[in-house]
């Protein structure tokens, strides 16, 4: 099931989100989260905190910075699922008036971001991995690349949302587009 459902979410999104109006992947779509923070925060950011990469920003809350990527590696994990929740619950809010398709909940939206978050970021996984390794894991190539990841992860969004919820492509895009704005915004916030 699981590696059926990694091909869809990588090389067949329309199709999972077709199968989202009948199944849940609810369950799947957390396991995913879970391991996309949790890996993250054990394979990049401790490499990051070996290597202490330069930060873009200021850390915040007036933590020492060479204490920080330490405390970011226990925080990631439940502070990612936290915006997930977040980005689910604004969808949830501003699409379910616009649905067409079957009623909207709340479990729905959150099984919908979390596969269409979760997507993008597995390759980039391994290239963030390398890219520290290699010293290239610097701010002037970190953020660029994030960013692009996010804007996928938007777009799949996008395309879910008109997929799943029959919300119309207009709305869609704007809700994609917040999405991605609202993951950006929360994680600059903390992660460094």
């Amino acid at each position: 099931m699981l590696k059926s459902l990694l091909l869809l979410i990588l090389f067949r999104p329309n199709d999972l989100f077709v199968r989202m109006r009948a199944r849940s992947f609810l369950i799947w779509a957390l396991v995913l989260q879970i391991f996309r923070w949790e890996g993250t925060a054990l394979t990049t950011v401790v490499n990051l905190y070996r290597y202490d990469a330069p930060m873009f920003l200021p850390v915040p809350f007036g933590i020492d910075p060479s204490l920080y990527r330490y405390v970011e590696i226990y925080a990631y994990g439940p502070f990612g699922l936290l915006i997930i929740s977040v980005i689910a619950y604004f969808i949830y809010i501003h699409g379910a008036p616009h649905a067409t398709i079957g009623p909207v909940t709340y479990a729905k939206c959150w099984e919908l971001v979390g596969l269409t978050f979760f997507g993008p970021w597995l390759p980039s996984l391994f290239i963030d991995s390398v890219l520290v390794y290699l010293g290239w894991g610097g701010p002037e190539v970190i953020i660029p690349w994030h960013v692009a990841i996010v804007g996928i992860e938007a777009v799949l969004t996008m395309v879910g949302l008109h997929a799943v919820f029959g919300i119309r492509w207009r709305k869609a895009f704007r809700l994609g587009g917040m999405a991605g704005m609202i993951f950006l915004v929360l994680a600059g916030l903390v992660i460094r």
